[in-house]
C-alpha cells in the first residue's frame, strides 16, 4: 500500500461530509475597522500597515520537476513536414498549430527531433517558456491578501481616480495585504497600502475564512477569484493563482461541486476537442491529479495566464505549484471543492 493511500485512509475515518464554515471574517484587519469612505485613514490602520507591509507568506520554490531541462515547441502552421533526419527526405506531415505543443527529443542546428526518427524544421517553431510564478505557503493570516492580475495604478481614496504619481502602482502578480474594504457604487475598493486603494476587479483575493470546512486535507478552487487554496481543516496552508475553464462555454466549464482525487499521472499527453476549432494536443503535461473524470489539477508549461479563465475544464497551475501539491499535499481521495462566490 502506498504512502498516498495510507495517509488518506486515516482522514476518511473522520467523515466525508463538509462541516459548516466559520463565520466569514471582515474584509480587512480588525485594526482597520474604523476605515470608511469618509475616513480613509486612521492611526491604528497606519500603524498596522507599517508593521505588516506584506503578507506573512513564504514563496514556493521554482521547480520544473519532471519536465526540467526539456523543451516544448508549437508551430505557426496548421501542419509541418516531417523528415527522416536534418535536411533529409520528406516522410510525412505532422498536424500542428498554436494549441499543439510537442516535446523536443533533441536539436541539431535548425532542426528538432519530435518523435523517434521524425525531424522538423525550426523555421516556424516557437519555444514554450514556463511561468516563473509560484504560489505561497501561508505562515499567518489575520487579513485577506491578493495578487494583482493587471498592471495598474492605485487611488488615494476608495472610488477615486487612479493616481500613479501620488498613490503608486502595482504590477501583475504582485502580492499585497488587504487592510480594509469599502464599497462604492456596488464595487469593493480595497486598501492595499498607505494611501493605496484599488478596485476588486484588479485582484484575486484569498480570504482567511474558508468557503466551507472538510476534515483533514482538502483543496478549494474559486472559479470567481481564479485561485486555489490548500487547507488543513479550517487552516489555509498554501495558495496560488490558477486558470480554470471558460465560464461562457459549457463544454469547457470547470464543474462546481465536491470531488475526490482518484487518479495520478506524473507526466503524459493531453488532447481533446478533435474535429473542432478548439482542438489541442499537448506532450508531457506534468503532474496530473484527476478529480472529476476529464478534469484535473495539473501543471502547464505553455501559458502564463494565471488569474484568468483559460483551460478546457482542468485547473491549470504553474509547474512549480503542481509539483508542490503532488509532492506535499494531494493524496488519493483528497477532496477538491470547486465553487464560485459570485454565484453563491
Amino acid at each position: 500500500m502506498s504512502f498516498r493511500t495510507l495517509v488518506v485512509l486515516g482522514s476518511l475515518l473522520v467523515g466525508l461530509a463538509p462541516q459548516p464554515a466559520v463565520p466569514a471574517a471582515a474584509q480587512g484587519h480588525a485594526n482597520c475597522a474604523g476605515i470608511t469612505r469618509a475616513t480613509p485613514q486612521t492611526p491604528e490602520c497606519d500603524a498596522l500597515m507599517a508593521a505588516q507591509p506584506i503578507p506573512d507568506v513564504t514563496p514556493i520554490p521554482f521547480d520544473l520537476g519532471v519536465i526540467a531541462g526539456q523543451d516544448f515547441i508549437y508551430f505557426d502552421a496548421d501542419a509541418v513536414l516531417l523528415y527522416n533526419r536534418p535536411d533529409g527526405d520528406e516522410i510525412g506531415v505532422f498536424p500542428a498549430g498554436r494549441s499543439s505543443y510537442v516535446n523536443v527529443l533533441q536539436i541539431s542546428g535548425d532542426w528538432a527531433e519530435i518523435r523517434p526518427n521524425r525531424w522538423v524544421s525550426l523555421a516556424n517553431a516557437n519555444f514554450a517558456t514556463p511561468s516563473t510564478l509560484t504560489g505561497v505557503l501561508i505562515n499567518r493570516m489575520d487579513m485577506p491578501f491578493a495578487w494583482a492580475i493587471y498592471d495598474d495604478c492605485t487611488s488615494l481614496t476608495p472610488g477615486g481616480a487612479a493616481n500613479c504619481r501620488q498613490s503608486g502602482s502595482f504590477s501583475r502578480y504582485d502580492l499585497m495585504n488587504i487592510y480594509a474594504t469599502v464599497t462604492v457604487d456596488d464595487l469593493d475598493w480595497h486598501l492595499v497600502g498607505p494611501g493605496q486603494w484599488t478596485v476588486q476587479t484588479n485582484l484575486s483575493i484569498v480570504h482567511p475564512a474558508p468557503p466551507t470546512v472538510f476534515p483533514w486535507r482538502w483543496i478549494g478552487v474559486s472559479t470567481y477569484e481564479q485561485n486555489l487554496v490548500a487547507y488543513e481543516g479550517e487552516r489555509p496552508v498554501m495558495a496560488t493563482l490558477v486558470s480554470t475553464g471558460d465560464m461562457e462555454d459549457e463544454r469547457w466549464r470547470t464543474d462546481a461541486g465536491v470531488w475526490e482525487v482518484d487518479l495520478f499521472w506524473e507526466a503524459g499527453p493531453m488532447e481533446g476537442a478533435a474535429g473542432s476549432a478548439d482542438v489541442y494536443a499537448l506532450d508531457q503535461v506534468p503532474y496530473h491529479m484527476y478529480f472529476n473524470w476529464r478534469e484535473a489539477l495539473h501543471g502547464v508549461y505553455w501559458h502564463d495566464n494565471f488569474g484568468y479563465y483559460w483551460s478546457h475544464g482542468c485547473v491549470n497551475l504553474t509547474v512549480s505549484d503542481a509539483k508542490w501539491l503532488w509532492d506535499n499535499f494531494v493524496l488519493l481521495g483528497t477532496r477538491v471543492y470547486v465553487y464560485d462566490e459570485k454565484l453563491g
